[in-house]
């Protein structure tokens, strides 16, 4: 009976193991696939395909340029960048191409697009005060904050992983390099120093 017992409890556990792992790590509607934009109907628009190339579909469908995408973390929307009102913003829309919506609203141009790792935050570049600035803003458009500030150009966000770091790349010290710095802005730190210019910075997982 104890043998028994023993066995049914260990049977429990390894149930409750499998139904923990199966919830804390469930898979995104957007698993799987690829966001791009491409000009090969005219103008450019935002495409999504599986990950081996097959089922390419168009999202975006406007006159005007749309481009520079980037996938929420849990794979449900899809920021990017559209000059359709006169001028480049900023647009959030489901992962099929419903409910396109504008979230920044200004005759700069504003784009970039990086996702906080918790889905909470979007960072993304502006010219709205002169030059080139990075900038961070809830999801619905909310609290456009400015992050850095100085007569350089500051673009191409990045989140760290943990969501407490954001990298760019400046032109600051005469030439593109690598920066990070906290999400409040503080800390700018160039990461590396030579003649060349380094850009686009990218964090691993």
């Amino acid at each position: 009976m104890r043998h028994k017992l023993r066995l049914f409890n260990l049977i429990l556990i390894v149930i409750f193991i499998f139904s923990f792992t199966a919830c804390t790590t469930p898979k995104t509607a957007a698993e799987g696939k690829i966001a791009f934009y491409s000009d090969r109907d005219g103008n450019a628009e935002i495409y999504i395909m599986n990950i081996d190339g097959s089922e390419q579909v168009r999202l975006t469908n406007n006159p005007t340029n749309d481009g520079f995408s980037s996938f929420s973390p849990d794979g449900s929307k899809i920021a990017f960048d559209s000059d359709r009102d006169g001028n480049t913003e900023i647009y959030i829309m489901n992962i099929d191409g419903s409910e396109q919506v504008r979230l920044t609203n200004n005759p700069a141009v504003d784009g970039y697009t990086s996702f906080s790792p918790d889905g909470t935050k979007i960072a993304f570049s502006s010219d709205r005060d002169g030059n080139a600035e990075i900038y961070i803003m809830n999801i619905d458009g909310s609290e456009q904050v400015r992050l850095t500030n100085n007569p350089a150009v500051d673009v191409g966000t990045s989140f760290s992983p943990d969501g407490s770091k954001i990298a760019f790349e400046s032109d600051r010290d005469g030439n593109y390099e690598i920066y990070t710095m906290n999400i409040d802005g503080s800390e700018q730190t160039n990461l590396i120093n030579n003649l060349a210019d380094d850009t686009e910075p990218s964090f691993s997982p």
